[in-house]
């Protein structure tokens, strides 16, 4: 039953005039991710001050959480 639900809401979704003209990226002031890109080289501090690269971490899983308070 969850299946043929599913089905119905993507045909329903597909089929619709505005998911088939995408978001209007430009007035949201973005870009959309078009993939594959390779991200930028950058470092940042790990959490003893060492310096830590992205390319330390090629072929790894990594996630990268940027939090500021100001």
């Amino acid at each position: 039953m969850r299946v043929v639900l599913a089905g119905v809401f993507a045909l329903a979704a597909a089929a619709s005039p505005a998911s088939a003209a995408g978001p209007d990226w430009a007035s949201f002031g973005a870009t959309p991710y078009d993939p594959p890109r390779a991200a930028p080289e950058f470092s940042l501090p790990d959490l003893d001050g060492r310096p830590m690269a992205l390319a330390d971490l090629r072929g790894k899983v990594a996630l990268v959480f940027f939090w500021a308070t100001w």
